[in-house]
């Protein structure tokens, strides 16, 4: 180490009277010296650099802190406290160790996502093999433009929230649906929402034009035949949609009168009456109706225990919502799974992911 300890003593020097010019010379000559010999280091000598580049990298500029990214982003046992702090600094000095240093664990990547922007959370999601505790941040907090980055990543790996999560998301977004149906690692019950996502579609864009005295018939009718022959359902989406306009204009009125709350929804719901429930709750959580049909009705059997929970509502309303599936969560087993975590759901947990759906809901 007789090298480092000569930069060593030019370090000292330059630091305290050198220029911004002759401080990059003396990290270009640390950094080459150190990837010339990375492959022998053991811990302790990679953390001799790890403090004196750290160092010298505080006080350079930009444009060779960037360049100090590019070298050490390959670099196996690159010094990870280097890497961490590069990787919170600007995107153009992030990018390289974001994208590609091993150094960065998932632990890293959350935190530096948390403390940063889109443009970090972008270089992330082009990472090879992410993680799920990765991929699940993203998706909660990185906005529609990161989801799909994240999705496309062919070689990045989700959890059953996450990817539930995705395809919910997909049932409103048709770019978003089309990157999920190149994946192959969407469970079976998963890939049948995805199916159904044109349905769904089909629904959300003519309930928002269904007013008769702006609509032309024939024009709707077009739209019905073309979504049918879509998912060979016609009749079934034209059924779907008067079912829903009448759950709409009988809900809006109640609201109007001040007669909605968590009783009223909780009596459609046992009545079985899922579109007067679905609309009921949309406007009482201030979510629109294709999210609000996505948490009763969707593929993650939490997100109703989730929501209810943070509108403050009592497990007995909660479980006639959940009354409404047609699937097997409604077992006196999966009942009593379902009774136990909803209490044990911290209630200001609860608002904050429903403040989050809300936001999301809202987004373009």
């Amino acid at each position: 180490m007789s090298a480092v300890n000569a930069l060593l003593r030019d370090l000292e020097t330059t630091m305290l009277r050198g220029s911004q010019s002759e401080r990059a010379q003396i990290l270009s000559r640390l950094t080459d010296l150190f990837i010339s010999t990375a492959a022998a280091m053991e811990d302790e000598q990679v953390s001799v650099f790890d403090v004196v580049i750290g160092r010298l990298a505080r006080a350079i500029e930009v444009r060779a802190r960037a360049e100090l990214s590019e070298r050490l982003a390959p670099v196996p046992n690159a010094p990870r406290g280097v890497v961490r702090l590069l990787a919170l600094d600007e995107i153009s000095v992030a990018r390289p160790v974001l994208v590609a240093s091993p150094r960065l664990n998932d632990q890293d990547l959350v935190a530096v996502s948390a403390a940063k922007g889109r443009d970090h959370m972008l270089a992330i999601t082009e990472r090879p093999n992410l993680g799920e505790p990765v991929t699940d941040f993203l998706i909660l907090r990185g906005g529609r433009v990161v989801t799909h980055a994240v999705a496309a990543n062919q070689t990045a790996r989700f959890s059953r929230h996450g990817m539930g999560v995705l395809v919910m998301r997909a049932v409103q977004d048709d770019a978003l649906q089309a990157t999920l149906g190149s994946r192959s690692d969407i469970p079976p019950e998963l890939v049948e929402q995805l199916m159904i996502a044109a349905k769904n579609a089909a629904r959300r864009r003519l309930s928002a034009t269904l007013e008769p005295s702006a609509v032309n018939a024939s024009a709707v009718d077009g739209a019905v035949e073309r979504g049918a022959e879509a998912i060979g359902a016609k009749d079934q989406i034209r059924d779907d949609i008067g079912k829903v306009s009448a759950a709409l204009i009988e809900i809006n009125r109640l609201n109007e009168a001040g007669e909605l709350d968590e009783a009223t929804v909780a009596r459609f719901a046992a009545d079985g009456a899922s579109e007067h429930a679905i609309c009921a709750m949309a406007v009482l959580a201030q979510l629109t109706l294709p999210a609000t049909e996505q948490i009763i009705l969707g593929p993650d059997r939490d997100a109703v225990l989730l929501a209810a929970r943070g509108l403050g509502w009592s497990w007995e309303t909660t479980r006639t919502l959940i009354g409404l599936r047609k699937d097997h969560g409604k077992s006196d087993a999966a009942i009593e799974r379902a009774r136990q975590s909803f209490r044990n759901l911290n209630l200001t947990t609860a608002q904050r992911v429903l403040g989050f759906l809300r936001m999301r809901d809202a987004q373009p």
